[in-house]
């Protein structure tokens, strides 16, 4: 990565993470997320920690800590080397090169959802214990603190980051779906990904991870 777009990724990070200097929003979200929502979130989780991470036990964190409002993901991810946002058809060309089997009915579903904010409540099934904050909750402390991540992790021990993800997609059937995930850690630590899902058997299971960026 380089210097100039490592800065904007950092300065995306801060606005975020915060609402520092800004009114309220007067759209505030007004819908919930749909039990099938649920549904993928937690087949991603447990699909995470069974598969990818048995070796790495002693590594895994203590709590998740997840954002109680959904986020596109348009602010963060897919930006030239200037900080511009790439268009939104290159994104989903993209993400269609790098997951074939990746359903042009998902991406719509994916778009259609995504433009409006859902609220995360405490319906995720997770493997370990889980948190869920408020905007606000972040304010006073990125904001008040300047962005002190170390007061971040004294108010939420044991948490690995902050987890923040978009609504769900899904394909005609219902057997495909698509969202996007950012963690961040601190600083330039973290992550934005794209997950599609694919349903078998009744259970909800990664088929492609797609990493888009990392600092």
């Amino acid at each position: 990565m380089s210097n100039k777009l490592a800065i904007v990724l950092l300065l995306l990070v801060v606005v975020s993470l915060s609402g520092c200097n800004r009114a309220e929003d007067p759209k505030a979200p007004a819908t919930d997320l749909s039990l099938e929502e649920y549904n993928v979130f937690s087949g991603y989780l447990a699909d995470t920690f069974s598969r990818g991470r048995k070796e790495q036990d002693s590594k895994q964190p203590v709590k998740l800590v997840f954002l109680n409002t959904t986020q596109s993901g348009d602010d963060d991810l897919l930006r030239d080397e200037n900080g511009h946002p790439v268009p939104w058809g290159k994104t989903a060309e993209s993400l269609r090169k790098k997951a074939p089997a990746l359903q042009e009915a998902t991406i719509d579903s994916f778009r259609k959802a995504n433009s409006r904010q859902a609220v995360l409540h405490r319906s995720v099934r997770t493997p370990i214990d889980y948190e869920v904050v408020t905007s606000a909750q972040l304010e006073a402390i990125f904001c008040k603190h300047w962005g002190d991540w170390p007061e971040y992790y004294k108010q939420f021990p044991g948490a690995s980051g902050i987890v923040t993800w978009s609504r769900v997609g899904f394909n005609l059937d219902g057997t495909q779906a698509l969202f996007y995930e950012s963690f961040r850690c601190g600083g330039l630590c973290g992550t934005g990904r794209y997950l599609v899902m694919e349903k078998k058997n009744g259970s909800w299971m990664i088929g492609t991870d797609i990493v888009v960026w990392v600092s």
